[in-house]
């Protein structure tokens, strides 16, 4: 069982999920990517920026938001957006939860963030920066969520 759930809403980077995968690898977490990506799921950069942990991944795509909600523990999903008010640190992370983030230009859809509110969180950022790159996003999530429970 993964400890962690991954979600990517449609990326659009290969490298950035190729680096996600990686991190994934390193905690055991599942990654799901839900389509459409902006890349091609064989692309060279995908397998280069996750090495040859690759291989090691448990992932899985899906067509579509609507194909994944029933997989999803919804009760135990996070929605990481800069829209939001509550910190990610606020948060009691459990095993197997639901890390949910967008993709690189449009982040998540107002209609995911609307639906999920209550579960939406933000990395600070306190200087001009108008958003951090999604892999480091990730990174920081995961682990943070990791630490807890670990």
């Amino acid at each position: 069982m993964p400890t962690l759930n991954v979600v990517l809403f449609q990326p659009e980077i290969p490298q950035n999920t190729g680096n996600i995968g990686r991190t994934c690898v390193a905690l055991n977490a599942k990654l799901w990517i839900v389509k459409p990506t902006g890349f091609r799921m064989d692309e060279k950069q995908l397998l280069r920026a996750g090495l040859d942990y690759w291989q090691h991944l448990q992932w899985q795509a899906v067509d579509s938001w609507e194909h994944l909600l029933p997989v999803m523990d919804q009760n135990r999903a996070w929605f990481f957006t800069k829209f939001a008010t509550r910190s990610y640190t606020t948060i009691a992370y459990q095993p197997s939860d639901w890390l949910v983030f967008g993709s690189e230009t449009s982040g998540l859809p107002e209609s995911i963030r609307t639906k999920f509110e209550a579960q939406c969180v933000s990395l600070p950022m306190i200087g001009p920066v108008r958003s951090l790159n999604l892999a480091v996003s990730v990174g920081i999530g995961v682990y943070e969520a990791y630490r807890q429970f670990a």
